[in-house]
């Protein structure tokens, strides 16, 4: 790589976490192929976040060719903030990171390596989970799969990379399409169905570590955000799954080829009714994606029951004596 496409971009999105969007860049300065460009977009934080990175930049002077960029804009969501992020940036590839995430020092060296710039493709690098206080869990690499099996693990809720273990190259980019600012959830979960929807290559590299942190204190996957019960953000959750959902369903249907994906939308929708059993849907809710799911279900009991009484009927009947040779 040389030029323009050697430069990485990283959009670093942050809300009222100073302390924790620090640490990630003391991070990103240790890296053995660090990026040319950091773009912190602060998601209308108060005047500490501001003041915490600028002041690590003072403080730390990297050099010249580490670029600092801070911007500010009104509270709007992480997709939002990722969009300001990749119209501001210059690089051949693209880094998210949340402004707690962390690498190992080689990780983004291994990524780079691993990807062509001018390809539509994405880097999946291996993950750890931290528990806050606890030790390291097993590290799980990135599984090499089909086009098709991979969006059918997507869609089922049977795949994970944390977004700081993807390394875009910009064309993947541009075939995906901006993020989503109308999800106030899930988000990278819409962007990558996106991804495994389209023309885009996934590569792995599992040589590249990166780390899944959990903490005390506000997560955006709790939940509960400021100004909102828990509740309340179970349910504004609840929607965001079934429209990332009901949309992949409406673009599957116009291909001709959703009875392909029956099985992972059943599995989805299992899982979905386990997550939300204490809440109730809207009963006025009505979609062809709804009362597909219900023929689904209708169609896996029926199967179930009649396999139940084809046992029962076989172990009903007379047991056959077993015929032996002298």
């Amino acid at each position: 790589m040389a030029g323009r496409h050697c430069l990485v971009s990283t959009i670093i999105t942050t809300y009222e976490r100073p302390q924790f969007v620090t640490r990630t860049l003391s991070n990103l300065l240790r890296q053995a192929y660090r990026p040319l460009e950091i773009l912190v977009v602060d998601d209308g934080s108060s005047e500490a976040t501001a003041n915490a990175v600028l002041s690590w930049r003072d403080t730390h002077k990297p050099d010249p060719d580490f670029k600092l960029h801070y911007h500010w804009q009104k509270n709007q969501g992480p997709a939002s903030a990722r969009n300001t992020g990749i119209r501001a940036s210059s690089g051949g590839l693209i880094h998210f990171l949340d402004d707690d995430d962390l690498l190992d020092a080689d990780a983004l060296a291994h990524l780079a390596a691993a990807l062509d710039p001018t390809e539509a493709a994405i880097g999946m690098a291996s993950y750890r989970n931290w528990p806050c206080g606890g030790l390291l869990d097993p590290i799980k690499h990135p599984v090499s799969m089909s086009r098709h099996r991979r969006l059918r693990a997507m869609l089922a809720g049977r795949w994970f990379v944390p977004l700081h273990g993807y390394l875009f190259t910009r064309p993947a980019l541009d075939l995906i399409g901006p993020w989503n600012p109308a999800l106030t959830s899930q988000e990278d979960d819409e962007f990558l169905l996106r991804a495994a929807l389209a023309d885009v290559t996934f590569k792995c590299v599992p040589k590249a570590r990166v780390y899944y942190c959990h903490h005390h204190g506000f997560r955006r996957s709790v939940p509960g955000k400021p100004g909102e019960t828990a509740t309340q953000g179970t349910i504004s959750r609840m929607y965001d799954d079934l429209h990332i959902r009901e949309t992949l369903f409406a673009t599957l249907k116009k291909g001709g080829n959703i009875n392909d994906y029956r099985a992972s939308f059943w599995l989805w929708q299992q899982r979905f009714q386990q997550r939300y059993a204490q809440l109730k849907r809207d009963p006025r809710l009505s979609s062809d994606f709804l009362n597909w799911l219900k023929s689904l279900g209708e169609h896996r009991s029926s199967r179930a029951l009649l396999l139940r009484r084809r046992q029962s009927f076989v172990s009903d009947e007379p047991q056959s004596p077993t015929w032996r040779t002298a």
